[in-house]
């Protein structure tokens, strides 16, 4: 690993930005953009980990194409290009959320900066050398948390329909119960909702909620103060490249979505893949699904006999047939 004291004698005069991807997992919500960055005849290949919506690593690679080598290591990654000015985008966009994060803890839990910065004490550094290598403005950090809700803003005007690839997964089982989809980006956050609905074997009137860069969306924006409707914006219009991500809360199960890739537009939302059965509809929260999965673990005493006919008869946690959440797609053209 080359350290961050190195790292502004290894590229002098304007910075070239070149093969931009972003690559992950498609049962974790932590994506990896990279790129090539040249200044003359020197080009080194650096390497950004953004983990809930925030920056949690950058790494210098000398030679480029160690960086580009995908590790798989038995996992499914997938890997999608994206143009500099995505990269770019998105990298502040993180860098952004790091800052305001570390701001509100220097305010409410200065322990928690100090153990953070014992982990990676170079990483502050590192994000301003990347920074001004990529062109970006200086940022005065905002005390926000990185979980708080992002103010209302204006929203992008529609692009082109193209077609998406993306990932969902429930938050909080492991392993991840999750699925590949492929959706139209001009479908409406409400027609979202009825096709994750039909993807985790919920009922879509069921309350739900997407929470995304531009503001929060839902069907009753009366009990959500601030909220827009989410039949009034396109998938589209609030993740519009690989790597970008929302939340989408059905109930109290919160989902991550993720884009993986842009594709040939499709005529219907399909799945391409997924593992695990969702939580059964007795499970109402993760507490719940917790209870069932240690009474199916247990010996099938009488109490683990009462919980599995209260919260899953019959559930299988293990249990996924991509065609049977196809045909229940079909079903909602």
């Amino acid at each position: 690993m080359t350290r961050v004291e190195r790292w502004p004698k290894l590229l002098h005069g304007p910075i070239e930005l070149s093969d931009c991807v972003v690559r992950g997992r498609v049962d974790r919500d932590r994506v990896v953009l990279a790129a090539k960055l040249t200044a003359g005849e020197r080009s080194v290949g650096v390497e950004v980990v953004v983990n809930d919506r925030e920056v949690d690593v950058i790494e210098l690679h000398p030679e480029p194409e160690d960086l580009f080598a995908v590790r798989r290591n038995g996992f499914e990654v997938s890997q999608a290009p994206l143009t500099p000015e995505e990269f770019r985008s998105q990298v502040e966009a993180a860098l952004i959320v790091r800052a305001d994060s570390d701001r509100w803890y220097e305010d409410h839990s200065p322990g928690m900066v100090e153990m953070s910065l014992k982990f990676r004490p170079d990483l502050p550094a590192r994000a301003g050398q990347l920074r001004r290598w990529l062109g970006l403005p200086d940022y005065e950090p905002v005390p926000r948390s990185a979980v708080a809700d992002p103010l209302p803003v204006v929203l992008p005007p529609h692009g082109p329909a193209t077609g998406m690839w993306i990932a969902v997964a429930v938050e909080e089982p492991e392993p991840a119960i999750w699925r590949r989809l492929e959706v139209r980006s001009d479908i409406t956050l409400a027609a979202l909702h009825r096709i994750l609905a039909a993807a985790f074997e919920r009922d879509e009137r069921q309350e739900h909620r997407f929470e995304t860069a531009y503001g929060g969306f839902s069907a009753d924006v009366r009990h959500w103060d601030g909220d827009r409707l989410d039949e009034e914006v396109t998938l589209g219009q609030v993740v519009s490249a690989p790597g970008h991500r929302l939340i989408y809360n059905a109930g109290d199960w919160e989902h991550w979505l993720r884009v993986e890739k842009l594709v040939d537009l499709p005529r219907t939302a399909s799945c391409l893949g997924g593992k695990r059965a969702a939580p059964p509809a007795e499970c109402e929260d993760a507490r719940g699904y917790e209870l069932l999965m240690a009474a199916l673990r247990g010996q099938y005493d009488e109490d683990d006999e009462d919980l599995i006919e209260e919260l899953g008869p019959g559930f299988d946690p293990e249990w996924f047939d991509r065609e049977v959440v196809n045909e229940r797609l079909a079903r909602l053209s």
